[in-house]
């Protein structure tokens, strides 16, 4: 085959030397037998493309079924459950290695509540064998028996309604030199999607300007996403911010790119998504995930958003990072401080320090769960630059969607101190350190008597504590939020290139009437919990 193949590729420059040896011919005749010629060898080759656009490729994307659409030959088999197994095992096995221990070691009442907890997320009737237990025990270190019981007793009045309308959830991830976390970010996403339901999940991956392997490890992933019958679209360019762009400016296309699809689904096969999980290059936790997507749907909250933190190297500390765009409920800027001087409202940092979730004005900090009915309005939110020449400060993009929320009237706006997140390994062992038996830590071995009470365990009332402090009764309890501030502290960014930070003084930036109105936080999209 490959020498056939080899002397006909080789036959073609010969025929054509005689072909103009035996009679000249006219210059256009001549070019356009070369592109035939030229299409002809590149048909006998595979078919190279040479698009201008940006790689994209994609996995596992389920094509709609309307009649007027021609059925593929070959359609993809939906992997097993035994093949689906070996590729997770795969992963969760030999990829994660910053966030392999996170559900892996858990004190048992805490594998207990968080099973309890996040049974409403499960989004697909688990198998009535055992192996279910096992296999999500496996991989997410929690138990699933009390969940299995649970959810066969509601069975009639939860299981029908799964079926017929489920959650679904679109989740948006930004990546730019991301090949040190990408595994550990996968392997979370396997994990989640496992839980939530492949089949209710889309994930939209842009990424652009790496100089690492960021794009070759993205490739493998993807292979891995079509064996476990994950939907993935995996967009990468070349692109970069470049010496004169606005840099606003610019981080919003980026991240307006890993939308397209959310668009893409709705107007093409008529499939709307319930909740968008944007994240960032951080190191979440599988019940980092579950948390934030609990507590926005819980309590129906228009942006969800984690706390993320970087180390302070003259306080030999870490301190929270997103400070740039997070506000509190009044307008006030959050401090690049510890823990116990990041909020200046004081109702919202007695909730802080009780690690209960806080309503604040704006938020991004890594992960932020959003309510996507905003974008699909007519006249849809999207990320955007400050409208400088109407007066409006330069604020981050994520800065001027939370505004847009408020303007919108999903000024539900919440974040979850119980979520930490750290963007380097340093960080991350740091604010999750190892949990210690309390009778080591005392300095005395255990004779007999009764065991430590997990409830009053000094590491869970620490801030940098365990992975798995104990849920408090208040954390279950939604939030009463209240209509937005009058003014908000902006610090705007609004020179082009490579400035090291904003540029203009801060100023309070009076925002919208609308934002001040009790319309503001109304439920507009109920998307919380039927059984809760």
């Amino acid at each position: 085959m490959k020498n056939s193949l080899k002397e006909k590729t080789h036959s073609i420059p010969a025929q054509v030397h005689t072909f103009f040896k035996a009679k000249r011919i006219s210059t256009p005749a001549a070019i356009l037998i070369g592109v035939v010629i030229g299409l002809s060898i590149s048909r006998l080759f595979g078919g190279w493309s040479t698009s201008s656009h940006p790689t994209q490729w994609r996995s596992s994307h389920t094509p709609s079924t309307s009649s007027h659409r021609q059925q593929t030959r070959h359609p993809t088999q939906v992997p097993s459950i035994d093949q689906r197994f070996r590729i997770l095992e795969l992963l969760t096995t030999l990829t994660p290695h910053y966030t392999r221990e996170c559900g892996a070691k858990v004190q048992p009442l805490y594998a207990q509540q968080a099973s309890e907890r996040y049974s409403p997320l499960i989004g697909h009737n688990p198998p009535s064998d055992g192996s279910w237990n096992e296999w999500v025990h496996k991989f997410t270190g929690l138990d699933e028996d009390s969940n299995t019981r649970k959810r066969e007793t509601k069975s009639s009045k939860r299981g029908s309604d799964v079926a017929k309308a489920p959650h679904k959830y679109f989740f948006a991830i930004n990546l730019y030199n991301s090949f040190d976390i990408l595994p550990d970010l996968f392997s979370t996403l396997f994990r989640v999607s496992a839980i939530l339901g492949y089949p209710n999940i889309f994930v939209s991956i842009y990424e652009n300007g790496s100089t690492d392997q960021t794009k070759a490890l993205l490739r493998i992933f993807s292979s891995l996403t079509h064996a476990v019958g994950l939907r993935f679209t995996i967009r990468t360019s070349m692109r970069t911010r470049g010496a004169f762009n606005h840099r606003i400016e610019y981080l919003a296309e980026v991240r307006n790119a890993a939308f397209l699809p959310l668009h893409e689904l709705r107007d093409g096969e008529g499939e709307i998504f319930d909740t968008i999980v944007f994240m960032n290059d951080v190191l979440p936790c599988v019940d980092d995930l579950l948390e934030l997507i609990y507590q926005s749907r819980l309590n129906n909250a228009g942006i969800t958003c984690a706390a993320d933190y970087m180390y302070h190297t003259e306080l030999q500390t870490p301190v929270f990072y997103d400070n740039w765009v997070a506000r509190d409920i009044n307008g006030t800027a959050l401090e690049n401080a510890p823990f116990e001087r990041v909020f200046n409202h004081p109702p919202s940092n007695s909730r802080w320090l009780a690690h209960l979730p806080v309503q604040v004005q704006s938020c991004w900090n890594g992960i932020a769960v959003l309510d996507p009915e905003p974008f699909y309005l007519a006249s849809r939110v999207k990320f955007r630059m400050a409208r400088i020449t109407e007066g409006e400060c330069s604020a981050s993009e994520c800065s001027l969607i939370c505004n847009d929320y408020w303007e919108a009237g999903y000024g539900r706006i919440m974040m979850v101190p119980r979520v930490k997140l750290a963007y380097d390994s340093k960080v991350y062992d740091l604010i999750h350190p190892a949990r210690r038996n309390l009778t080591s830590i005392r300095g005395y071995v255990r004779l007999g008597g009764l065991p430590d009470n997990p409830r009053t365990d000094p590491q869970d009332r620490a801030w940098f504590g365990p992975h798995d402090r104990l849920f408090m009764e208040e954390e279950s309890t939604p939030i009463e939020f209240t209509s937005g501030p009058s003014h908000v502290w902006c610090w705007g960014w609004d020179g082009a290139g490579d400035l090291e930070g904003p540029d203009v003084d801060p100023i309070w930036e009076e925002m919208s009437n609308k934002t001040r109105l009790p319309s503001a936080i109304k439920v507009r999209h109920d998307r919380g919990f039927e059984d809760l």
